[in-house]
């Protein structure tokens, strides 16, 4: 019998480079990865699809078009994001929101910023107060670097109301218009984007049993709402055309 042939021992040349250049691979796409988050819309898009491949038939209707996110172009293209606008209004009143005169509630598609009456109206009244004027600035900052349209949704309680407005729903409308009128002084937001609205005392977030009750339900929102297509959101300042299309607005 002839002699056996011993194998080298060690692994062979060409998988030490090739496990170099795994590492490398792995290495490089561990770090593109934590440049980046996904939308949560990307789960269930990809979920979606999983299923249909091994055969489930349940349907999941996704509204959300599945997009990347990396934190370097976020700056240049602002997209919508719960977060994202939380962050922002921490840090534009942060001491409102200690001292309980604003608070804010984020859900699924949008992000609602509600802002007491004691801060903003008189009693009866829809003339800003003095003190929410910087406030209504500083929520003015926020809008113009987010996309999507913003509603400005005014709230009373259920007392009867005497004076200049026949009723709550005439006071919670003038108190909305009051404050995008007040938004849109500066000409740096799309009035397009805007939307004044009064509910009265039809969307009570407490019985109106209680003074105490009652205070909270006198309030004014401003609830930014998700865009329908957030890539064409342009933080661009308005023209010099669109500025004097614009009804002027008046000076308090």
């Amino acid at each position: 019998m002839g002699k056996k042939c011993e194998c080298p021992k060690g692994a062979p040349m060409w998988m030490v480079t090739f496990g170099d250049l795994m590492s490398l691979l792995l290495c490089f796409f561990v770090l593109l990865l934590s440049f980046s988050t996904t939308d949560p819309a990307m789960y269930k898009e990809v979920a979606g699809s999983l299923e249909k491949a091994f055969g489930v038939q349940k349907q999941e209707i996704t509204l959300d078009i599945p997009k990347g996110i990396d934190i370097v172009s976020r700056d240049f293209n602002p997209v919508f994001s719960v977060d994202v606008i939380l962050e922002k209004i921490k840090s534009a009143i942060k001491l409102e929101l200690i001292k309980g005169e604003i608070q804010v509630e984020a859900l699924k598609d949008r992000v609602i910023l509600r802002m007491n009456d004691e801060i903003t109206f008189d009693p009866g009244s829809d003339v800003l107060r003095a003190e929410s004027k910087p406030v209504l600035d500083r929520i003015r900052g926020i809008i113009e670097t987010v996309p999507g349209d913003i509603m400005v949704a005014g709230h009373t309680d259920d007392s009867p109301i005497s004076g200049v407005f026949k009723s709550n729903w005439h006071l919670s409308a003038s108190r909305a218009a009051s404050v995008v009128v007040f938004l849109l002084r500066k000409h740096s937001i799309d009035p397009t984007r805007m939307a004044a609205v009064g509910y009265g005392a039809s969307q009570p977030l407490v019985m109106n049993d209680t003074p105490e009750h009652r205070a909270r339900n006198r309030r004014v929102e401003i609830i930014f709402m998700q865009p329908r297509n957030p890539d064409n959101f342009d933080v661009r300042p308005l023209d010099e055309k669109s500025l004097l299309e614009q009804e002027p607005l008046p000076v308090d």
